[in-house]
């Protein structure tokens, strides 16, 4: 049986999945601390949402922070969709980078329009429900736990109780009763 968050997140239409890395040398000998590292996020997430042109309440997003194994470096990934924005371009994609690495000069960012069938929800969600083995049975065990826990926007729980409080009607006519 899928974890509640993981069935949540595979409700959404993602548009884009990023992994976001805070820098190891420069200006951090080590790590910012985790109230910095949740700011830089909010920082991010809060111009997603000016350059997808919506208010920031209307952006969904998944968050996920883990320790690099090799490095030790901290990153996040995350899920982020504005149902029925057409901001979804490469373009997008590289403003979001240049926005992490020489705004907020947090580090190095991967952001890359969102491809349901490369798995990036599963993989944000560390969700083996789905028939994962090998690497990625690995990187579930070593990564799941209370130190990773999945954080879901707001927006996510509207989308999904709003797509949950339409049902059909007897007479084959959709209901919006509750809306």
């Amino acid at each position: 049986m899928k974890h509640p968050e993981s069935w949540a997140v595979s409700q959404i239409p993602w548009q884009f999945f990023c992994t976001l890395t805070w820098a190891n040398q420069g200006s951090f000998k080590r790590p910012p601390s985790p109230r910095r590292q949740v700011c830089a996020f909010f920082a991010f997430i809060r111009e997603a949402a000016h350059v997808s042109g919506v208010h920031f309440k209307r952006l969904m997003w998944c968050l996920r922070h883990e320790t690099g194994e090799i490095t030790g470096r901290d990153h996040y990934h995350c899920l982020l969709s504005v149902v029925g924005s057409e901001w979804v371009r490469l373009t997008t994609c590289f403003y979001l980078m240049h926005y992490w690495e020489k705004k907020l000069r947090c580090g190095h960012a991967r952001v890359r329009v969102f491809q349901p069938a490369l798995g990036g929800a599963a993989y944000t969600c560390k969700d083996l429900a789905e028939s994962l083995a090998g690497k990625d049975r690995y990187e579930f065990e070593k990564f799941f736990g209370t130190a990773t826990a999945l954080t879901l926007s707001k927006s996510v729980f509207r989308f999904i109780d709003t797509r949950q409080m339409i049902s059909v009607q007897g007479d084959g006519a959709p209901s919006t009763a509750g809306l």
